[in-house]
Parts: C-alpha cells; structure tokens; sequence
C-alpha cells in the first residue's frame, strides 16, 4: 500500500494515539500484577525478579489487543484522509 506524497503529518497522531493507549493499558496491567503480588505478601523486589520477558510480552499482546478503533487518534486530532 503507498500513501501519496506528504500524508505522514496526517496519520501521524494517529499512531502516536495508539502507541500512547497501548502503553497506558500496559503499565495499568503491570501495575494491577505487582499490587495483587504485594497484596499477596511478595515484596516489590521479588515480583521484579518474578516478572520475566514472557509476563512482559503476554501483558503487552495484551494491551494490544484492548486498543479499539476509537483509540486509535490523540484526542483532538484526525486523520485528514
């Protein structure tokens, strides 16, 4: 797919939207399982230890999968297109 000649200033908000809303949902569920962990008795230094690369790409897959097509521009912004 090409995009005509000078369109990236106009869908760029729209990425950085959905960056943005990814990265929300993503620190909220790492910070939700390190409150249940210490809730649990794990202290913050052993949840870090506990929490490895597979936790990190599940909670990201899914904050992925969370972000709707409302999300997907900054608020404030639209696509032009």
């Amino acid at each position: 797919m090409y995009f005509p000649p000078n369109v990236t200033s106009l869908i760029q908000p729209c990425d950085q939207g959905i960056l943005r809303s990814m990265k929300s949902k993503y620190k909220n569920t790492f910070l939700n399982s390190m409150l249940a962990a210490v809730n649990g008795g794990v202290v913050v230094g052993g949840f870090q230890k506990e929490f490895n690369m597979k936790n990190a790409i599940y909670a990201i897959a899914n904050a992925w999968n969370t972000v709707t097509k409302t999300q997907s521009c900054m608020p404030g912004t639209t696509s032009g297109l």
